[in-house]
């Protein structure tokens, strides 16, 4: 029979363990282990927060887009005729009629400055865009023949609206946004 005694006595004269150059070992493996780890989840958020970044200003561009499309499209004629006031290449001015009141003039430009920035009577609604290009207007008489816009205001009846928008970032990405607008309110006249 094996007494407790000797048992302990076994155990308290044991010098078995760990050596320090295997401490050292294995401590320099795991804060390799560790320095990896933290490397790929430092990288993963650095590319959510870069996607998360584009997202947003993309989406932001296309809502700017929508509802300058939507009022384009129910541009309303003035009293002298005309449904586009200006129509230059970064700016456009029309008249909206809204249910009640008297008209809206709107104009969309393009703001000045080191960032330009989509505005709606001189109030900002998108961006930052991509510099002088961040808003570029055409006008045409069909999607189809748009390459070279025309001048006299009672022939056009398509706007091509483009919106280069400016993703921030360490790439400084830019995302284009592209759409035509059918004056409704010119088919209804003629």
């Amino acid at each position: 029979m094996v007494r407790p005694f000797s048992i302990r006595r076994r155990f308290l004269g044991d010098q078995s363990g760990f050596t320090l150059p295997e401490l050292l070992v294995a401590m320099t493996m795991m804060v390799t282990v560790l320095f990896a780890l933290y490397s790929i989840f430092d990288m993963s958020v650095r590319i959510f927060t870069s996607g998360k970044d584009e997202l947003k200003a993309v989406e932001e561009a296309r809502l700017g887009l929508e509802k300058m499309e939507r009022e384009i499209r129910a541009a309303y004629p003035r009293d002298d005729g005309t449904l586009i006031s200006v129509a230059g290449e970064r700016e456009i001015t029309f008249q909206n009629r809204p249910d009640s009141g008297p008209p809206e003039t709107i104009t969309y430009d393009l703001s000045s400055g080191s960032s330009s920035y989509l505005r709606r009577n001189g109030q900002r609604v998108v961006g930052p865009l991509d510099g002088a290009d961040g808003l570029l207007f055409a006008y045409c008489t069909c999607a189809a023949d748009c390459s070279s816009t025309i001048s006299e205001e009672t022939r056009i009846k398509l706007v091509r609206m483009t919106l280069n928008a400016s993703v921030p970032g360490p790439t400084d990405a830019t995302q284009t946004l592209t759409t035509d607008v059918y004056l409704r309110n010119r088919e209804a006249r003629q």
